[in-house]
């Protein structure tokens, strides 16, 4: 188990990231991660370890946080103006306070009106909601393909998975795979419904994820793997 013993914000690559040093009872060393996700460099310092070491051994590493945070996304944020990934291609926000009060999509364009502090809250609300409607829809339609019954969908905000499966049927997924292309998230919506079946990571597993999919199940992956972090800072402050 960890606990945040010393959080800080420091300059690398030109960005104020947080420094987090935190305590573990299972680290045996000092040892050093930059969160591509979250946006934090970390420092696991062991049950006994000197706070002062810690930092010691940051400064000692200050290349290779910087190098590392320069390959950091950057933020994209939901303001007026702003280009947001959407299912493969872009949608500009277009937001005056003459618009209409409601959000609505027209073609490469996301109509807002209102007061523009809502933009934010507003813009996030219309993706979540766009997000389980279509993965919903896909999986159902998926699941009744191997005769299997789907207890419930939820989309939620995960920093380390795309999606879940629950013994009881229950699957959910990251909102914002809504911002990948729908091969993408088609293939991940194949991967948690083959879990229905198995509860597991073994060849059969794959071989009916695969079957489920109807593109390249290692292309989506690729792509995730690739491009998955950025897709953590839309919506993010800048």
């Amino acid at each position: 188990m960890s606990s945040t013993h010393r959080s800080s914000v420091a300059t690398f690559a030109g960005r104020a990231v947080e420094v987090r040093i935190e305590r573990s009872a299972r680290a045996r060393r000092l040892t050093l991660r930059a969160d591509a996700v979250r946006g934090v460099v970390r420092v696991a310092l062991p049950a006994r370890g000197r706070l002062g070491d810690a930092e010691k051994f940051i400064a000692a590493h200050d290349g290779w946080i910087a190098a590392r945070v320069a390959t950091w996304p950057v933020a994209v944020p939901f303001a007026p103006g702003a280009a947001i990934p959407f299912d493969g291609t872009s949608l500009w926000i277009d937001w005056s306070s003459s618009h209409p009060r409601g959000v609505k999509r027209d073609g490469e364009r996301l109509i807002i009106g209102g007061p523009e502090a809502t933009v934010p809250g507003r813009t996030l609300r219309w993706l979540r909601a766009a997000a389980l409607a279509d993965m919903a829809t896909a999986t159902h339609a998926i699941a009744a393909l191997i005769d299997r019954q789907v207890t419930g969908i939820a989309v939620r905000d995960p920093a380390g998975r795309w999606g879940s499966c629950s013994s009881s049927g229950a699957i959910g997924y990251s909102w914002r795979l809504i911002l990948a292309p729908p091969a993408v998230r088609q293939s991940v919506v194949a991967h948690e419904v083959a879990h229905l079946v198995h509860p597991n990571h073994g060849r059969d597993f794959w071989q009916l994820a695969k079957d489920l999919t109807d593109g390249d199940i290692k292309a989506a992956r690729a792509w995730l793997a690739t491009n998955g972090a950025a897709l953590h800072w839309v919506g993010r402050a800048a």
